[in-house]
């Protein structure tokens, strides 16, 4: 518990789905915080499996950084609500920014409204955002055909229903009418949220949604209870890979032609509407490397020190691909090996997690 003296720590949910740009926005709005606003900041992030790059990435950008691993946070809410406490304990951040899995649904009632309900002494749970990525708004809010999914989706868009703020993200890949475009897309799904397009590269209106963070301004809005069986196909149709290994370079080894190498081979092996979201970092005492990949999409989230390194480096990979986990292991293992032999490198002590996650309920529900 935090003492009388001390105001609650500002709390910060940010949601969407997989490839959004959650992680690379959260990273954004923390160094903003951090920079120009002297406020410290920690980070929660959250998956199915049981090591992130999202974690690495964080840590690698100066933050604290706690994750809650297994499930999301709706179906763990006393672990994540253990993490927040501990972040608070360990340096007291101003703000601490929770990311949940990006296939998660009922977020606002399951960890928002929960969050700000039973512990408003300790936090102050700012209005819930929604990140939707804007170079994809019309293909990831399409509605399912008839009966099945029919190539549509049911989460982004109940997502979107429980915002209240969407940041529509990556504009600085888009033009003005296309922005205009998305905006309108979401205001049909929600009609209660405020609509702010941004871009963690441009830092456009990103002292907008800092000003959101800094105010006092709370969550509000009501829950509505879904049942969770309507998302069921869907989160079942994800096979999920995830993998850590120790890269020995033989030479000097070009981290970015690794990460290069290493998303090209994953783009070619899967038809690219199966690619949910893959994200690999590679680290080194020298230099670090993030790239994702969302359906022919590659983006490079991060470049850090030099280009170059020799002796050791650490390999993290997560994907979230529609086919079976055993065809993901093969797929997966082929495109690291191949990549270091290509690269002049080694790979040792690789551990690796391949699954469907199986159906979660939340832990519980707060209107």
């Amino acid at each position: 518990m935090q003492s009388g003296d001390k105001a609650p720590t500002r709390f910060v949910v940010l949601g969407g789905y997989l490839g959004a740009g959650k992680t690379t926005l959260a990273a954004a709005l923390g160094k903003e915080l951090r920079s120009k606003h002297g406020k410290s900041v920690a980070i929660i992030t959250n998956d199915q499996g049981n090591v992130l790059v999202d974690t690495e990435y964080m840590k690698d950008a100066g933050f604290d950084v706690k994750d809650v691993l297994g499930g999301c946070f709706c179906a763990n809410f006393g672990e994540f609500v253990k993490n927040a406490r501990t972040l608070v304990s360990m340096g007291r951040p101003d703000v601490i920014i929770a990311e949940p899995i990006g296939t998660s649904t009922a977020i606002l009632g399951s960890v928002v409204a929960p969050l700000r309900s039973m512990y408003p002494d300790e936090f102050q749970v700012a209005p819930f955002f929604v990140v939707v990525d804007g170079t994809r708004a019309a293909e990831t809010l399409r509605k399912p055909e008839g009966f099945g999914l029919g190539g549509g989706k049911l989460i982004p868009s109940h997502q979107v229903r429980e915002a209240e703020y969407v940041l529509i993200s990556k504009v600085d890949r888009l033009k003005d009418d296309e922005i205009g475009n998305a905006s309108e897309l979401i205001c049909k799904e929600v009609s209660d949220a405020d609509v702010i397009p941004c871009s963690a590269f441009s830092k456009k209106n990103l002292d907008t949604i800092v000003g959101i963070i800094l105010s006092d301004k709370v969550s509000t809005k009501e829950p509505k209870e879904v049942d969770q069986r309507m998302f069921a196909v869907e989160k079942a149709s994800m096979g999920w890979f995830n993998a850590h290994a120790k890269l020995v370079a033989e030479g000097r080894l070009d981290i970015n032609a690794f990460v290069t190498t290493l998303m090209r081979r994953v783009a070619t092996d899967f038809p690219p509407e199966t690619i949910g979201h893959v994200k690999v970092m590679l680290t080194s005492p020298t230099a670090s490397a993030k790239m994702s990949l969302v359906e022919d999409r590659m983006q490079v989230d991060g470049l850090k020190g030099g280009r170059y390194f020799t002796g050791e480096g650490k390999l993290v990979l997560n994907a979230r691909v529609s086919a079976s986990p055993n065809e993901l292991k093969k797929a997966f293992e082929k495109a690291i090996y191949e990549t270091a032999l290509e690269t002049g490198a080694q790979v040792q002590e690789m551990g690796e997690a391949c699954f469907t996650p199986k159906p979660e309920a939340p832990s519980l529900f707060m209107k």
